[in-house]
């Protein structure tokens, strides 16, 4: 008898083959494959007692040398910005650089005047050398309109002058005479600390040091300045050195060559203050790292009309780098941060620095990277998450994301996307996550591993972890663009969120202790693209200063019979890795102690617990 089948099976059996293939295609697929994801770094065979191997990015692998430069042609500093063709597209194209629209054509012409008038200005400069240098000091507040003279310093100091980059005014004596670098010959100061630093300028150095003054474009401190000039300072305002560079223009500078020092960092510690030197190659390396935190096809782009905001100050070397990184690729750069030039201390508003990212009254561009601290990264999810909570369908959206990061993809295309989170991106903080933005690097502190989940369905981007060191001028730990693996409890995604949110409110503002148990951390990714990094200290004991108790050593057994996290300190080498100077810092063999202590886990990521000071020092065997 014939095998007869009706309509209705029919039916049935095309709509369970419509599913089945649906569910097989529909699924998107991983943004990377994880096998990637399972081994991000390569460890060498070869370690020490009480120490780790040494760790690399698995893109570097062992025995291949680290990135000291993006591209052949860029040596110094000197050679980020270049003038380009009038008839190149996109030359006579402006960008936003810390607020300030500037073609190529017009920042190459600032850049080639600088110098110029520098050197026709001030005497002391006009007799530096390569054996007797002279150093250019820069007091400037930590606001977003008062740190273009650095970033244009720092792209074209004159030859043999370094920069000595001081983040606070309390620096300032022990700059002036420290005998680890070159005596500053000129001063750029802000006009509200004018009046002082000629005082203290006078003191310390009888009056051998020029003075540029900067934001007084009125000329108010006209007065202390002329008293000054009459105990035979050089001083001038920051806007003469245009003229002075103009009327130098057909001059060239002499052929001294570069000096191998870039600047000087100072920072304030609990003792004595802090000074690294960086060289030329530390900023080349430096910003191969920034560029290598990307893929190929994401990176900053002046095609893209790209811009970078970064939470990162100038005064710091991984902060400058971000800006000469954003400058190199011809993207835009603005900073995240108070407007105000003042050196008062004013409360943080994240979500008010962020609003004013999108201020329609500066006619400033939007910006499509973002570098930003874990604060400003809470409060856009705490934003969100306030204005999509009530919105209709959100759980359908929610539940497709969530599916989607399963499978390790996260992106904002779909109808749910759009009805669900894409009007409140827009709508929230200015539209700071809107469709414009397509990266976001949270820097230093990691949020919690489960809020990462909810971070990219809120966002619909990877969130990409990056932990700097004031010893680098490039990242140290970067996790990878496309990870996307949290131990986010999915199943209570939507209801548990709003109360982490606030646990990681008081845990950032200091309300609450720092209770967060080891295993919740997120992990900072694997070593950078340039960079070596190892643990010491392993297998001795720590005390924990971050609650998560004392860890045992490597070797030991927890009580459920797995072998312990590897602890230690972190030491790096690598050629974005700077030197302090006056005390030793770094071993024999070029490994440098950053003072922080960390975890490494088994694929090669790393979990930092904290600082590594008194009192959390490892144990004596």
């Amino acid at each position: 008898m014939p095998l007869q089948i009706d309509n209705l099976t029919l039916l049935l059996l095309a709509l369970f083959l419509a599913l089945l293939l649906y569910s097989r295609f529909s699924r998107p697929s991983p943004l990377v494959h994880p096998l990637l994801l399972g081994k991000q770094s390569e460890v060498s065979a070869v370690r020490k007692e009480g120490e780790t191997g040494v760790y690399r990015s698995f893109a570097t692998g062992q025995g291949t040398p680290l990135v000291v430069r993006p591209a052949g042609a860029l040596k110094t500093a000197q050679d980020i910005v270049k003038t380009p063709p009038s008839n190149e597209p996109g030359a006579a194209v402006p960008r936003c650089i810390l607020d300030t629209s500037l073609t190529d054509e017009a920042l190459a012409e600032i850049l080639r005047i600088i110098p110029l008038g520098l050197r026709s200005v001030y005497s002391s400069l006009r007799k530096a050398t390569p054996e007797s240098p002279s150093s250019i000091l820069i007091l400037l507040p930590p606001s977003r309109t008062a740190s273009l003279p650095l970033l244009l310093l720092a792209l074209k100091a004159p030859p043999n002058c370094p920069l000595i980059i001081l983040p606070t005014p309390h620096l300032l004596t022990a700059a002036l005479t420290a005998k680890e670098h070159p005596n500053p010959g000129v001063i750029v100061v802000h006009e509200s600390l004018a009046e002082d630093v000629m005082e203290q300028a006078w003191e310390d150095l009888s009056g051998t040091c020029g003075v540029c003054i900067f934001g007084d474009p009125d000329k108010m401190r006209k007065g202390a300045v002329m008293a000054a000039k009459e105990k035979g300072m050089d001083v001038a305002w920051w806007a003469d050195l245009w003229d002075a560079g103009d009327e130098a223009k057909r001059e060239e500078l002499p052929s001294a060559g570069h000096a191998d020092v870039h600047s000087y960092f100072y920072t304030e510690t609990s003792t004595d203050p802090a000074v690294v030197k960086v060289t030329h190659l530390n900023i080349t390396a430096g910003i191969a790292g920034v560029l290598a935190l990307f893929p190929a096809d994401k990176r900053p782009s002046g095609s893209l009309r790209d811009v970078v905001a970064s939470c990162v100050s100038l005064n710091t070397p991984f902060g400058l780098t971000v800006a000469l990184a954003s400058v190199y690729s011809g993207a835009g750069f603005r900073l995240i941060g108070r407007k105000e030039q003042t050196w008062d201390d004013i409360i943080e508003d994240p979500a008010g620095e962020l609003t004013a990212l999108m201020d329609k009254a500066d006619s400033q561009p939007k910006p499509t990277i973002l570098f930003i601290s874990c604060k400003h990264h809470r409060v856009l999810l705490e934003r969100l998450h306030s204005s999509i909570k009530y919105r209709p369908f959100v759980r359908f959206g929610v539940r497709q994301k969530a599916d989607g990061l399963f499978a390790g993809h996260v992106s904002r295309g779909g109808a749910f996307d759009e009805w669900s989170f894409g009007l409140a991106r827009e709508m929230v903080l200015g539209g700071v996550a809107g469709k414009q933005l397509r990266a976001v690097v949270v820097v230093g502190d990691a949020p919690p591993s489960d809020i990462l989940g909810m971070s990219h369905v809120l966002l619909g981007l990877p969130l990409i972890r990056l932990h700097p060191s004031f010893y680098s001028t490039g990242p140290v730990f970067v996790s990878h663009y496309y990870d996307v693996q949290s131990q986010t409890d999915w199943a209570n995604l939507w209801h548990s969120t709003w109360s982490k949110l606030e646990d990681e409110v008081e845990r950032i503002e200091g309300k609450g202790a720092d209770t967060t148990e080891e295993k919740k951390r997120a992990h900072v990714g694997p070593p950078a693209s340039n960079v070596e990094v190892v643990l010491r200290g392993v297998g001795q004991g720590w005390d924990a200063q971050d609650g998560a108790g004392a860890g045992a050593g490597a070797g030991t057994k927890t009580k459920g019979g797995k072998d312990a996290p590897i602890k230690g300190e972190v030491w790096v080498r690598g050629p974005g890795v700077v030197s302090r100077l006056g005390k030793e810092t770094a071993a024999a063999d070029g490994w440098v102690d950053i003072g922080e202590i960390a975890t490494v886990q088994t694929n090669g990521t790393f979990v930092v617990l904290g600082k590594s000071v008194a009192g959390i020092k490892p144990k004596a065997a």
